[in-house]
């Protein structure tokens, strides 16, 4: 009779139990105040007995086994039929769980059978992606050529050393390319391998393309799968056992036997596939450990994938980065370009003001010298010479006419109008000079007076009488002395 589970979940004014200690009667309680709260006693039971998992899910079994009373105990709450509504809670539920045949194994095997097709799901693809990874490496001619080139680069930095001609080298070295300083301190042998590539053997660079597999075959574990393979295979074997003692049925509603024994026959079927995916796995894994000259039984899956990924990232970054220090170097040489270009300007520039002012200043500096040839030769003194000069200067330069003569004070005003042009012209050098350079031109006195002095202290011969020459020459002397303070003053 179980009329004392019909109807709603059933409510007791006990709040302690007679036969469950505190504490577990406490985690049942928890329980039933939140996954089993909508649920009432008598559909949970008949849940149970159906193995029907639709409305539970692995967590609320799997807690419903964590917090089972003991085997004594169900049987004492057994014996308290008549005192059920004297019962708390907590034992109202256990003493309806105690009346299900063998509860304990029922919810495992319940729990199994909710487990094995979420496993078989995550198992299947972790076994493909790892033997699709070992055939991608098997066959990727691309990442083959790239390890004959790091081999190679190897052998040419090693030559004269011990280590020249090496045959081959550990795969782990790959994850060590990037502890080669190249003699900069800024890039490695990566950076110099993805240059390489790039430059002379582009068909090769993109073979991390070939190997699409590897990074989902790198987070595979053989042991994790070895262990779910386990414990498939021994749940399996305890459901098979359990079977036994469920040939015929306690009760109409008791669908253990026929609900779990076309599981296990479904279960077996899938779990000898995956057994032979997974031995299947370990011969490729075995294979290509060998191919690549490591010892498969030094060498797991894990740590073998793991070198080639991390190899694989590493270069690519160092592509990255190659392009980063490209693009650099690039802005580098432009800005270099235009200061080039704004150095040159400034020095065009300067050389046409300095080549300006030189043409202000020998503008002047040319009526200064004929001055000085003048004052050297002693023709500014000859009447003769002076007068040749007046006319040559009023005379056309096709014109063969001698000029006509001119008195002594024409000449003196000549020369004095020569030194104030002179005078001027200078002056105007000089302010332009400062406009534009800031400076002002140098003037070499010294040289200057030093001509003048030699011109001073020359004597001229004159073929006139000694009075008359004396008296020349004192005159001569007076405008040289004149004309040296007018230099001066320039």
């Amino acid at each position: 009779d179980v009329h004392y589970f019909e109807g709603e979940a059933v409510v007791s004014t006990q709040s302690t139990g007679k036969v469950i200690d505190p504490k577990a009667s406490q985690n049942l309680g928890i329980l039933l105040n939140s996954s089993l709260k909508n649920l009432p006693f008598d559909e949970l039971r008949r849940l149970i007995l159906s193995c029907d998992d639709s409305s539970l899910s692995p967590s609320v079994m799997e807690s419903l086994l964590r917090f089972l009373p003991s085997s004594e105990d169900m049987g004492s709450l057994r014996q308290l039929k008549d005192e059920y509504e004297e019962l708390c809670v907590a034992e109202q539920f256990a003493f309806m769980l105690s009346n299900i045949p063998r509860i304990e194994p029922r919810l495992q095997a319940m729990v199994f059978k909710k487990k094995f097709f979420e496993e078989a799901r995550e198992i299947k693809p972790d076994l493909t992606y790892v033997i699709a990874a070992c055939e991608e490496l098997k066959t990727s001619e691309k990442f083959g050529k790239c390890l004959e080139l790091i081999l190679l680069i190897g052998n040419y930095m090693n030559a004269g050393s011990r280590n020249a001609g090496t045959y081959g080298f550990k795969l782990n070295f790959l994850t060590k390319l990037q502890n080669t300083k190249a003699s900069d301190n800024r890039t490695n042998m990566l950076h110099f391998l993805a240059n390489t590539l790039e430059q002379r053997y582009p068909q090769w660079i993109n073979f991390k393309d070939d190997l699409k597999n590897l990074e989902k075959a790198r987070r595979v574990s053989d042991d994790q799968l070895s262990k779910q393979l386990r414990g498939m295979k021994k749940s399996l074997t305890n459901l098979k056992k359990e079977l036994e003692f469920h040939k015929t049925p306690d009760s109409i509603d008791d669908r253990f036997g026929t609900e779990m024994q076309a599981f296990l026959d479904y279960a077996n079927e899938e779990y000898d596939k995956l057994e032979a995916t997974y031995a299947n796995m370990g011969k490729c894994v075995t294979e290509i450990i060998s191919f690549y000259g490591e010892d498969p039984k030094k060498t797991n899956a894990e740590d073998f994938f793991s070198d080639i990924v991390t190899f694989c990232n590493d270069f690519e970054a160092a592509r990255v980065e190659n392009a980063k220090l490209k693009e650099a170097k690039k802005r580098e040489e432009k800005q270099k370009e235009l200061k080039e270009k704004e150095k040159r300007r400034k020095e065009q520039k300067d050389k046409e003001r300095k080549d300006f002012i030189i043409d202000e200043q020998g503008e002047g500096e040319g009526v200064l010298d004929d001055l000085m040839d003048a004052l050297r030769s002693g023709t500014a003194y000859n009447r003769d010479n002076r007068r040749k000069n007046n006319r040559r200067a009023k005379t056309a330069p096709g014109d063969q006419k001698r000029p006509k003569k001119i008195d002594q004070q024409s000449s003196s005003e000549s020369i004095s109008k020569t030194s104030s042009r002179t005078e001027t012209t200078k002056q105007r050098g000089l302010q332009r000079g400062r406009s534009q350079t800031g400076q002002s031109p140098r003037v070499n006195k010294s040289s200057t007076d030093s001509d003048l002095n030699d011109i001073l202290n020359t004597p001229t011969t004159r073929s006139a009488p000694r009075s008359r020459a004396r008296g020349d020459q004192q005159r001569s002397e007076s405008k040289a002395s004149e004309a040296l303070q007018r230099v001066k003053a320039l």
